[in-house]
């Protein structure tokens, strides 16, 4: 996993500030009077909470916690106001028109037997059925352009508005105001108040997003050291000998998963979401193809224009992706990168303009099936809105016949918990590398976004046995155990924290059940469940790859990893059923139950550490789903489903 990204570089200013009292900011600028008192609020919430009592009295020390899972308190820092002039780069999401009509069509796309089965909208007709209209675009704009942004666009779809601006353009236009603070150690900036619209607005706009650069998208390569590695239990593995624990080359895993048999999926075209220069990640692609004697991928390039290139020098994420996606699928008719860019130039994207980059993957409307190697927390993704917006693009995703594929995340059961260096999955500390001294309460789980949203496939991760390299022989829940958190680039540790390494799954605290999970599981189930699938995941059984034109010395694992097995996979069934399939989740929960043929149950291992977390066991599980796919059954037993 490659560690979350925090801060931006280019924010220290040309003075210093004054001394101040640590977590006290040093004024209040007041917020212009509201033309109205009735203003609206829209999704995004504030990101910093204040833990001033009231009782204190207006001039009482300012004291802040973000507005996470855990409220963590802001201390040894100062939050001050933003400096007015400070550049920022915001998307406006807009709130679909005619709900109810999108959900009904999206559950009779499903159907057999529906006026809507299987009736795939363009995208200029689900613009005119859904979008906002014209009209209404052009009322937020000048929304913006009265209140001083300049650099407006607006997505083909209607249904996001890009535009640059500074702090004062946003406290006049949506009323909050954004404070500068340090955290773990870099310059940040957070939103210390709800965004609010005019009533006008408030039933098309929701949510602002790129008001907090605290909390940004990570990609999900598993990056740790394993001579450190604490084991977290004794686990009993589907296997009797550990020597069927290998690293594979790409194009094991079709043979493995039974895709091999199936034709080449070079009737579909598969997208990645990504960031940053694509040019070394595709050299090295030319290269694994003619190493593996594969034809030479047509690959493109295409962003959104909303923002500037991510300066990101790790290519192992987006080379995994894409090598092992070509090696499972046996080739594509074009792989399509979509890279999410950055609002600061800085070397991470936002869920401003990572919202961009799905969005155009889905205006775009090439791609069969993509691969999102990248998530966010998922209640930093509610409380700023940036969760509604994903969740609106997927929509138009599911009722265009596209599939985004989403890795559930390598925190374990704990994907809300930070080290101090903003490493996911922390559980505790180390002084000698032999056992954790447990900080957190490991009962209290969490997820990841957008993995858990019910309109993407979540795909957890799996530690896989083989005998002669490419021949399933078992697998269990991927959990390599706890080590260091917070490494440099070089894998040297930086502090004693301690993460543990296992695949994501449990409940999602804010996505509903979708209909096809409570009619598989019953009424209890009330949210979100995840994973749907999984695939290999462990390190130990991982994938070698061509990185900088070189092979990799050890595999690469990671849940990074799975999605993309998935992928490659369910591209040769998308090409084999002339791009036909649907979402297909909602016949996975229909007809994978007790169908054990159709793929192989994972029930052993858990996802947590010291006994807690979720474990594995016969049927679907919050730790691998169904467990994972024989493609070739799948396909043909595709004809006898009731929803496919």
């Amino acid at each position: 996993m490659q560690t979350i990204h925090f801060g931006n570089r280019q924010f220290i200013r040309a003075f210093e500030l004054a001394a101040l009292s640590l977590g006290v900011a040093v004024t209040m600028i007041p917020l212009p009077a509201r033309a109205t008192t009735n203003w609206v609020s829209t999704r995004t919430q504030a990101f910093l909470l204040s833990n001033t009592p009231a009782s204190a009295g207006p001039n009482a020390a300012r004291r802040y916690s973000l507005n996470s899972l855990s409220n963590p308190a802001l201390t040894d820092t100062n939050v001050t106001p933003l400096e007015l002039s400070q550049p920022l780069h915001i998307t406006v999401a807009l709130k679909h028109r005619n709900v109810d009509q999108l959900d009904s069509f999206l559950r009779d796309l499903n159907q057999p037997g529906s006026a809507s089965f299987h009736k795939y909208l363009t995208p200029a007709e689900f613009k005119a059925r859904f979008s906002r209209t014209d009209a209404q675009v052009a009322a937020v704009v000048a929304h913006l352009k009265v209140n001083g942004f300049g650099n407006v666009s607006v997505s083909e779809n209607n249904m996001l508005i890009f535009t640059d601006g500074n702090a004062n353009n946003v406290q006049s236009a949506f009323q909050t105001s954004i404070k500068r603070f340090n955290y773990n150690g870099k310059p940040v900036y957070g939103n210390d108040l709800s965004a609010f619209v005019p009533p006008s607005l408030g039933s098309v706009v929701d949510s602002v997003l790129g008001l907090q650069n605290v909390v940004v998208p990570h990609s999900m390569l598993q990056r740790f050291a394993p001579e450190t590695v604490i084991e977290p239990n004794s686990i009993e593995k589907n296997t009797t000998d550990a020597s069927q624990l290998v690293g594979h080359q790409p194009t094991d895993f079709a043979k493995i998963y039974d895709a091999s048999s199936l034709p080449a999926a070079t009737n579909t075209t598969v997208g990645i979401i990504t960031w940053g220069d694509m040019t070394q990640t595709i050299a090295d692609l030319n290269a694994f193809t003619q190493n593996a004697h594969l034809p030479k991928v047509n690959t493109a390039v295409v962003e959104d224009g909303s923002g500037i290139p991510v300066h990101d020098d790790d290519d192992r994420e987006w080379a995994l992706d894409s090598q092992v996606i070509i090696g499972t699928s046996g080739g594509v008719k074009e792989l399509i990168f979509y890279p999410a860019l950055s609002g600061d130039g800085n070397d991470h994207a936002t869920d401003a303009t990572l919202s961009a980059a799905f969005n155009k993957a889905v205006t775009d409307n090439k791609a069969t099936v993509i691969n999102v190697p990248i998530a966010n927390e998922e209640y930093a993704s509610y409380m700023d809105g940036a969760l509604a917006a994903y969740d609106a693009v997927f929509k138009q995703a599911v009722a265009q016949g596209q599939i985004f594929s989403v890795s559930s995340g390598d925190a374990g059961a704990y994907a809300e918990s930070r080290s101090p260096q903003g490493a996911q999955g922390y559980i505790g500390t180390s002084d000698d590398g032999t056992s954790v001294t447990t900080m957190i309460d490991l009962s209290k789980y969490s997820v990841e976004y957008p993995a858990s949203s019910p309109y993407v496939v979540a795909v957890g991760g799996t530690m896989l046995s083989t005998t002669d390299t490419m021949r399933w022989a078992g697998e269990t829940a991927w959990n390599d155990g706890a080590d260091y958190a917070d490494r440099g680039r070089n894998a040297e540790r930086v502090d004693n924290a301690m993460c543990i390494w296992a695949t994501g799954g449990g409940v999602s605290a804010y996505e509903a059940a979708p209909s096809w999970q409570t009619a598989a599981f019953g009424s209890s189930v009330t949210r979100r469940v995840l994973p749907d699938v999984a695939f290999d995941a462990a390190q130990s059984t991982g994938a070698y790859i061509i990185v900088n034109g070189q092979e990799t010395k050890l595999p690469i694992g990671g849940s990074s990893l799975a999605s993309p097995i998935f992928v490659g996979g369910w591209a040769r069934l998308e090409s084999a059923k002339n791009n036909s399939l649907s979402l297909p989740t909602p016949a996975f929960y229909e007809n994978l139950p007790g169908n054990t043929a159709l793929c192989h149950d994972v029930t052993s291992g858990n996802n947590g550490y010291d006994g807690y977390g979720f474990t594995a066991k016969p049927g679907w599980d919050m730790v691998t789903g169904f467990g994972s796919l024989d493609f070739a059954k799948v396909s043909a037993a595709m004809p006898s489903w009731r929803a496919q």
